[in-house]
């Protein structure tokens, strides 16, 4: 039986959108289709655990090519294991964020830890690892623009540091945000006369107690809640970038929430003395604001 040709794949994504400009001639279609299983295999070979056909990977070459203006002669050039990898994780096979994460993960840290400080560079590595391999509503995943040019940790390096300067020009420290969260009114404008007086009461003891609950949050968990309440990622893509399902991220979060009210109220009971209708009223209040809080962290502007 003949095998499979994967050049009709790769030549289909080549040429999307009608460009036979770079549908190079010179190279005959037997050193082309040679070309493409080799480079699967090598793909392959680096990554066992990652289950990209073949097919699936001639496109992606195309694709390659025709978004970085490769010649095609040199395609057997290109780093064929990066180019696997990056496949992968658009393609959403099982296991290729985390495959990604290992591999490449110590180097986007390398690049932000200069210019974001500690408390922060976690929550910015996520929101970079959400652009390159979720997207948003509006764009799609940046690891689809790797195009083979340089290796792929390089050209993570220059990415984490443009992330980095982009969450430092976007965001106000958190002390600012988590002040103004104080004292934000409900949604209607209107509040339960306890909650109200709860609220005037101990103002000033509730900010002290979220600023330092979410700053001993763990460095995962504010991650998430960023994520879900300030960047609107999805509980499915949020499971896609830590390589769980979706039920295991939605407790992740509302474990990170129930966390940080625990915390408050922990603060909070034995410094007041409050009475439990109080704590109660409080443990709403505390509810609601977490929330608002980490909204209003990234959204200022």
């Amino acid at each position: 039986m003949k095998p499979r040709s994967l050049v009709p794949a790769f030549r289909a994504e080549l040429n999307a959108e009608g460009r036979t400009d770079i549908n190079t001639p010179g190279l005959e279609e037997r050193a082309l289709e040679a070309t493409l299983a080799d480079a699967w295999a090598r793909g392959r070979a680096a990554f066992p655990q990652l289950a990209v056909d073949d097919d699936t990977f001639a496109r992606h070459l195309g694709r390659v090519i025709r978004l970085g203006g490769t010649d095609l002669l040199t395609v057997g050039e290109l780093p064929m294991e990066d180019l696997y990898l990056a496949c992968a994780c658009l393609a959403g096979i099982a296991g290729a964020v985390a495959a990604f994460q290992a591999r490449h993960g110590a180097t986007i840290r390398t690049a932000i830890a200069p210019m974001i400080g500690p408390g922060d560079a976690g929550e910015a590595e996520q929101q970079l690892l959400q652009s390159l391999l979720v997207g948003s509503e509006t764009a799609p995943p940046k690891i689809g623009g790797y195009a083979g040019k340089a290796p792929l940790d390089r050209w993570l390096s220059v990415s984490a540091r443009r992330a980095a300067l982009m969450w430092l020009r976007d965001n106000r420290t958190e002390a600012q945000a988590r002040a103004a969260a104080g004292a934000e009114p409900g949604a209607t404008g209107q509040m339960h006369a306890e909650t109200a007086y709860v609220k005037e009461r101990y103002r000033a003891e509730f900010e002290a107690a979220l600023t330092a609950a979410l700053e001993r949050l763990p460095e995962r968990e504010r991650a998430l809640l960023r994520l879900h309440l300030v960047n609107g990622v999805s509980l499915e893509k949020i499971g896609t970038m830590f390589s769980v399902s979706q039920p295991t991220a939605s407790r992740w979060l509302a474990a990170a929430r129930t966390t940080l009210l625990d915390d408050i109220k922990a603060t909070l009971a034995p410094r007041l003395g409050t009475s439990s209708a109080e704590l109660a009223a409080l443990a709403g209040m505390v509810a609601s604001r977490i929330d608002l809080s980490l909204s209003t962290l990234l959204k200022a502007r």
